[in-house]
């Protein structure tokens, strides 16, 4: 696979971010941070702007064939994230062909989402851990691993509202801009994910009708580029013509109800009690019929959820046929 095919497969839509002045500046930034081998980078913007599509053009064009890693910051234990760490570095450092003194991966990144949104003594934890991690492989001889964090807001020296420092990796720091102060992205970003889902969803979509393109680009996008993306998702679910119009957009369009509105597009419709069929059983496969998990899930309580399940494996009765008991007249 060549590395203009690896780029497209793993970043949605590298061709098309660009645009702005702004943007092209950040890219060539990149650019020269893949050239200096710069081995730890801060990306910071609002939630929905494209930090890990950032991330991932820094590492698929320097390495196109090394492992790009994914690791969320959720507020989770540290015991999670020592495990994960471990397995990681260990698969990273490991030959590529597993042979002693056979040579290792070429230079891999492992991207931490959301730093911020760690416990401050997790995260210390977690920092004092790839750091010792990063030690070890140089000692080995290994190929170093690139590490990307991401976060909403970074404070001066590389330091979070809560004290933690990640000024020991020295990172180099990126910023991108929210949506509302790069308009003039809107319209090509609305254009190629309307390109994209209609072809995804099988629709002849030609364009977007003027009004509808001036509502997208009047509207404030706390969401940033996520929310266009499913803001123009819906828009193409709910479009009946060869043009979006602006009935077709819809602001504050939850994830839930994209996959609602899909799964209602079909021709065919269903009555209540088949869709509470298969939504139980879904639910239920999905959490390995866990009957406490899948009744949390449903915000039911567990013996609402088997009287639930018992009605569904009980066939209907059939209705029979009244008999008349008036004799018949000859």
């Amino acid at each position: 696979m060549s590395r203009t095919q690896l780029l497209e497969k793993n970043i949605e839509y590298l061709p098309v971010v660009y645009l702005t002045s702004s943007l092209k500046q950040l890219y060539q930034q990149c650019e020269g941070l893949s050239e200096k081998k710069c081995h730890s980078i801060m990306i910071t913007g609002e939630t929905g702007t494209g930090k890990e599509l950032l991330a991932k053009s820094i590492h698929y064009s320097r390495c196109p064939n090394a492992p790009f890693i994914t690791m969320n910051c959720v507020n989770l234990p540290f015991d999670h994230f020592e495990e994960k760490i471990n397995t990681c570095f260990s698969s990273l450092a490991a030959p590529v062909d597993g042979r002693p003194g056979a040579p290792s991966q070429p230079e891999s990144t492992l991207f931490l989402r959301d730093l911020g949104r760690l416990e401050s003594q997790v995260k210390k934890d977690l920092l004092a851990l790839l750091s010792e991690k990063i030690q070890s492989m140089k000692k080995t001889g290994a190929a170093p691993v690139r590490l990307i964090f991401s976060s909403k807001d970074l404070e001066k020296g590389s330091r979070s509202k809560d004290g933690v420092s990640i000024a020991p990796f020295n990172p180099y720091l990126l910023t991108i801009l929210p949506l509302r102060s790069r308009r003039e992205d809107i319209p090509p970003l609305a254009t190629f994910f309307m390109d994209k889902f209609s072809k995804e969803y099988g629709k002849d979509i030609g364009g977007m009708h003027s009004r509808a393109l001036a509502l997208l680009e009047g509207y404030e996008w706390p969401g940033n580029v996520s929310e266009l993306r499913d803001v123009m998702e819906n828009a193409v679910m709910l479009a009946d013509g060869p043009l979006i119009t602006k009935d077709d957009i819809r602001f504050n369009i939850s994830k839930k109800a994209i996959a609602l509105e899909s799964f209602l597009s079909r021709e065919d419709f269903f009555t209540l009690d088949e869709i509470e069929h298969i939504y139980i059983n879904t639910v239920l496969r999905r959490l390995k019929n866990n009957k406490s998990k899948t009744a949390k899930v449903l915000g039911v309580s567990r013996n609402t959820l088997q009287r639930h399940i018992g009605a569904l494996e009980t066939p209907a009765p059939k209705k029979k046929r009244k008999n008349s008991h008036q004799p018949r007249l000859l």
